[in-house]
């Protein structure tokens, strides 16, 4: 199954594109399979030093590949640092034998005594030539709402595989993903408010007819951000009542389906949960803005008649109490939310 570490997947960028330059030469590769490093090149960032890069990895891949990239980014705590507040930013950045490059970032508000906390960072790399490719991960530290004034001070400790066998940094590339994987972004029509008591369901269907009959994973990445300002995002301004120290507590689900062909037919149905990322999470004014992800994992399709190569997965947002929350669609270079299947075995 997937190396998570024990932690949650955050953002999944839907495929950025690469163009291929005119003229790249670069010799043919033989393309490796999937890596993951959990080696950190450092395991103390500086937040005086505003950036700092602590994964780097190469690998060898073809023209016209599409590969799955992750970073996380767990940290012990944030004590220590100065002002109260912190902004880890993280960035994944893959770099082509053409020049070009392919990056995502995400990140979250951090407090002193806040305790173990990650970030993690995920997106598509589409090849454009043949050739060893170069995948870093680092973070920017500043004063949240000011990144372009002093960074602050203090040190903020990196948790290694050695500290921590399930619950640790990492960067994994996967190996070259099929062409029916999909990743598809959410919510449609851009963000969406979800008030308290109420839920938002979202619903797509992936045709697996070329999977080959292996089971598959699905799953869902939610950008979702607290009202704790009516200006930001501008989605909040809709909502009845604002906070700024109040918190949003969220139910989230997810269940995949696979569609029958025939009336009447039970076909293979399957939820995921709470070590998968479904049940409540509390996102506080401090934190501000989460990105979540729930899977299913190991869903395999019934090969009974009557059964088809469809599933369907449904995921539910279900704000139980506090404040609104917004599910972010991306729209205005805003982290995405999205809806995606993969091969079962993709992420190792």
């Amino acid at each position: 199954m997937l190396v998570r570490a024990g932690i949650a997947f955050a953002l999944f960028v839907a495929a950025l594109g690469v163009a291929v330059p005119a003229g790249a030469d670069t010799a043919p590769a033989a393309s490796s399979g999937g890596t993951v490093d959990r080696t950190p090149t450092t395991r103390v960032l500086n937040v005086a030093d505003e950036h700092t890069a602590f994964f780097s990895t190469t690998f060898d891949a073809d023209a016209g590949e599409s590969r799955f990239v992750s970073t996380g980014l767990v940290v012990m705590d944030a004590k220590g640092t100065s002002p109260n507040e912190i902004f880890l930013g993280v960035t994944v950045l893959c770099t082509s034998p053409s020049g070009a490059t392919t990056e995502a970032e995400g990140g979250r508000n951090v407090w002193p005594g806040g305790g173990e906390f990650s970030i993690t960072v995920d997106m598509m790399l589409d090849t454009d030539v043949a050739g060893s490719y170069t995948c870093q991960s680092d973070v920017m530290m500043c004063d949240p709402g000011d990144c372009n004034g002093s960074p602050g001070t203090g040190k903020v400790k990196i948790v290694t595989r050695k500290m921590d066998p399930k619950e640790h940094s990492f960067l994994l590339v996967t190996a070259p993903l099929p062409a029916w994987a999909q990743a598809i972004q959410e919510p449609p029509g851009g963000d969406q408010l979800v008030a308290p008591g109420k839920s938002l369901v979202l619903t797509e269907t992936f045709d697996v007819s070329e999977d080959g009959g292996q089971s598959v994973e699905v799953g869902a990445m939610l950008s979702m951000t607290n009202c704790i300002e009516d200006d930001y995002p501008t989605a909040c301004g809709s909502a009845k009542s604002v906070k700024t120290n109040g918190s949003a507590k969220v139910r989230l689900s997810i269940t995949a389906k696979q569609l029958p062909t025939e009336q009447g037919v039970t076909c293979a149905t399957k939820s995921g949960n709470k070590v998968t990322g479904t049940g409540a999470w509390t996102i506080t004014w401090q934190q501000h803005h989460a990105v979540n992800v729930l899977w299913v994992p190991d869903f395999e399709l019934s090969q009974a008649a009557g059964c088809g190569n469809s599933v369907q997965v449904q995921v539910t947002v279900k704000v139980l109490k506090g404040n609104s929350l917004v599910v972010e669609s991306g729209d205005k270079a805003k982290w995405s939310s999205l809806v995606y299947v993969v091969p079962g075995d993709a992420f190792g």
